[in-house]
């Protein structure tokens, strides 16, 4: 039976504090990449990067940064970080109000040294008279980190606004990950991979949805769940959520397959039957539902396999109106191929009396995927917030813990890592929480990672941690 390629992208953000690019020692670089996903300089380990798309950068308003934490033997956090900006040495284009540079991010090796690269969307950038035109910088890994870059060029410059709102790599068989990019409206601008750092790349095309399709995308992912050719397919959300089946000539439109209207989406094999599923959040339906549409050979249902709620049987919590269970998703593999984590954000649960403070369920998924929680010893559910004990932070009002997540093995040692987004901690500054693997990710130790800790500036709301990626 094949074993199909499975790419999650988690669409991720970076933050930081003014100027130049701020470099610490985040161990041996080698000479070439390592090859090992979101390693940006060729130590070995994965790396993460916090957005803060809404942080000053030289008295600049909502300028945006981007923060790297350095992955290592030991936890990240806010000593061992490079601190990015449109104002940083080597970054294209200069801090400007209203920029929100890192509103989107994706980490993913573009050019094939081996270093990972980081693809960074400016959407409110200006680009000449175009006002919120919007700009994408792809940033190259090193073996000194993320020191140069290159913008991509908006192919139809005034035919919409906010290019780079939305991210993502679509990797497929030919090991050169392609960039799809979104905007302010439907269509999605992809450019092929062979990507250099020049500025080249393998040629660029329009994937122009269906006229059923309205709205601009909320998040796109990358997977391969359209039968067995290998080629990169998408899921899309917003206002008209579907998937789109790659081929040998691109995205295609007559691929396109509509879904419940959904804001988030994890892609994995979550019934151990070797064919990718996708998993839909949809935060504003109650206290919100995650739809599972299972795939076979001839890619994934059209209609839903099964829902995941607070109310689902063994889940920690109960649902409640305006909890905003699903508004973020993060899947990894988890004890081999079949077995998956499915990481679920609730930013708007209220515990307490503190409301819409937030929390996060961990589901672990046995060979029937996440429809029999707790059915045998191979599921089962964990739930943080910050009143967990070890977990930095207290339960306070709109700090929306969960807002993003991003699941990564930052030591390198065969188990996965948690980092929680929380862009409203303290009035707007935002945080991120790093839970560290241990049979999955815990709240021992864990350590908490701050907008002013890693240097970014507080003044207005930087939203730190509000896109993760690595």
């Amino acid at each position: 039976m094949p074993q199909h390629l499975r790419t999650t992208l988690a669409i991720a953000a970076v933050a930081a504090l003014t100027g130049g690019l701020l470099t610490v020692t985040a161990g041996p670089a080698t000479a070439a990449g390592s090859n090992v996903p979101g390693d940006f300089n060729g130590d070995g380990y994965r790396d993460i990067a916090v957005a803060a798309p809404g942080a000053y950068v030289a008295g600049r308003s909502a300028a945006g940064q981007v923060v790297i934490l350095w992955g290592g033997t030991t936890d990240p956090g806010n000593a061992r970080r490079t601190v990015i900006s449109q104002d940083s040495p080597g970054v294209p284009g200069g801090a400007e109000a209203g920029d929100r540079f890192g509103d989107a991010v994706v980490a993913q090796d573009l050019n094939g040294d081996g270093y990972a690269d980081l693809a960074v969307g400016a959407p409110g950038e200006d680009v000449g008279s175009d006002a919120d035109g919007g700009t994408v910088a792809i940033l190259w890994g090193s073996g000194t980190g993320l020191t140069s870059g290159v913008t991509v060029a908006d192919p139809a410059p005034g035919s919409h606004d906010k290019f780079g709102r939305v991210l993502a790599a679509l990797v497929d068989s030919d090991q050169k990950p392609d960039l799809a990019i979104g905007s302010s409206n439907p269509t999605i601008d992809v450019y092929r991979g062979g990507f250099t750092k020049t500025g080249g790349h393998g040629g660029a095309y329009r994937f122009v949805p269906p006229s059923s399709v309205t709205g601009a995308p909320t998040a796109i992912a990358s997977g391969n769940f359209g039968g067995e050719d290998l080629i990169a397919d998408i899921v899309v959300t917003g206002t008209s959520t579907y998937y789109a089946l790659g081929s040998a000539d691109g995205l295609s439109p007559a691929g396109t397959v509509k879904l419940p209207t959904s804001t988030s989406v994890a892609i994995g094999d979550f019934d151990n039957n070797f064919y990718e599923d996708i998993a839909l959040g949809a935060p504003n339906e109650g206290g919100g539902v995650v739809r599972v549409f299972n795939g076979d050979a001839k890619g994934p249902s059209a209609t839903v396999s099964y829902t995941v709620t607070q109310d689902s049987p063994n889940m920690p919590d109960t649902s409640e109106p305006g909890d905003r269970f699903g508004a973020s998703l993060e899947v990894a593999a988890y004890r081999g191929y079949g077995s998956q984590l499915l990481a679920i954000g609730a930013p708007g649960e209220s515990l307490g009396s503190a409301t819409g403070t937030g929390a996060v369920t961990l589901v672990f998924g046995g060979e029937k995927g996440f429809d029999a929680i707790g059915a045998d010893s191979t599921t089962s559910t964990r739930f943080f917030a910050q009143s967990t004990p070890n977990v930095p932070g207290n339960d306070e009002t709109g700090d929306h813990f969960g807002s993003s997540l991003h699941l990564a093995d930052t030591h390198n040692d065969g188990d996965w890592d948690l980092l929680v987004g929380v862009p409203d901690e303290n009035a707007g500054d935002g945080a991120a929480v790093y839970f560290r693997g241990s049979n999955g990710p815990s709240a021992t130790g864990t350590p908490g990672v701050s907008a002013s800790g890693t240097g970014v500036s507080t003044s207005g709301s930087p939203v730190f941690g509000v896109r993760l990626t690595g």
